[in-house]
């Protein structure tokens, strides 16, 4: 294949290598350790809208919310996201990258426990074709300590490369942004099987590709969901959708390979007919939504295609704080979940 792609050839699950777990190494200050990995409260906001957004989301009961969200959310632990991996590709021929649910932790020995998992979640895709691992660097201590960040996932990308597993880093929001694409940088001469996240509602993202396109990264082009500061990012979702476009083939045009990331399925339409202008074929791009999204018929249809279908596949046991927290950042999901129960567009 001429395109770099996030799988490797060799379908085989290996057995679990042993790792020792990692000793703290700096203490820093910040916020008192929350009560679980990711589990701390987000930022204060000011506005009475947001406060009562917040204190409305908080108030859903757990088993509603684990009712509703159930279709998004693979479960609690490990086995539940490579079960449903498993089954994806077995029955329908769709690949997944999975995410492990948690998120800024501000102390060092809270960066052990996603360490441990990342790594033991590798260790059990080993060279599988069809799954992929996709990682949150603020988990890793990137909002404190550049360096213990730079430490840790380097341990990640090293396991990884064992099995040569393709590792994303996922992209937060704008304040993570210039270390995440630093990291990037750092080691992807050491580990060429990795790749970013671009957001097309940022007004800075055609620069850092920019900055980026000698490099020809894999790239998962996304609009973002973060709630952005309109003097840094667009506040319409038509433009993110037209600046999506327009980054794929800026990406395209400089020899990247591109995770078209949306649910929108006339975006979709639309940048495959682009790539086709282009010259591209399905080695140079792949299309990726996130799970229990209800687009199965469409996803079904872009796979007889030949053209490869990535679902985004988080778990772990702080679901419901992850939830709560996308909820806050984007209302538009809770729409987005009901509509998926009453299974509109299946």
């Amino acid at each position: 294949m001429s395109g770099r792609v996030e799988t490797d050839k060799q379908p085989n699950i290996t057995d679990s290598m042993k790792t020792e777990p990692r000793k703290p190494i700096v203490e820093t200050a910040g916020p008192a350790p929350s009560d679980g990995w990711g589990e701390a409260p987000p930022p204060p906001e000011f506005s009475w809208l947001s406060r009562i957004r917040w204190r409305a989301i908080q108030a859903i009961p757990t088993f509603t919310l684990r009712f509703f969200t159930a279709p998004y959310i693979a479960g609690p632990k490990r086995k539940d996201a490579l079960a449903v991996a498993k089954r994806l590709y077995d029955e329908r021929g769709i690949h997944s990258t999975i995410d492990v649910l948690g998120e800024s932790v501000y102390h060092v020995e809270e960066t052990q426990e996603p360490l441990e998992e990342y790594l033991q979640l590798i260790d059990d895709i080993g060279r599988s074709d069809h799954i992929t691992v996709s990682i949150k660097l603020s988990a890793l201590g990137q909002i404190f300590d550049r360096n213990l960040c730079e430490q840790l996932t380097r341990q990640i990308l090293e396991r990884a490369a064992k099995y040569d597993q393709f590792v994303r880093y996922d992209m937060e929001d704008h304040t993570t942004i210039d270390a995440t694409l630093a990291i990037y940088k750092k080691f992807i001469g050491d580990f060429p099987r990795t790749g970013i996240v671009l957001q097309s509602m940022l007004f800075r993202t055609p620069d850092d590709y920019d900055k980026l396109a000698h490099l020809r990264p894999n790239v998962r082009g996304v609009i973002g969901i973060y709630r952005e500061p309109a003097n840094i990012a667009f506040t319409d979702k038509p433009t993110m959708k037209e600046k999506l476009l327009l980054l794929f083939e800026k990406m395209w045009a400089a020899g990247s390979y591109v995770a078209i990331a949306t649910h929108d399925r006339n975006i979709v339409n639309r940048a495959l007919a682009l790539a086709e202008k282009m010259g591209k074929t399905t080695d140079d791009y792949e299309v990726q939504m996130l799970l229990g999204v209800p687009l199965n018929r469409f996803q079904d249809d872009l796979v007889s295609r030949g053209i490869r279908v990535k679902l985004y596949v988080p778990y772990g046991k702080n679901w419901a704080a992850y939830c709560r927290r996308r909820m806050n950042a984007n209302p538009s999901i809770a729409g987005l979940a009901l509509r998926n129960f009453l299974r509109i567009g299946q």
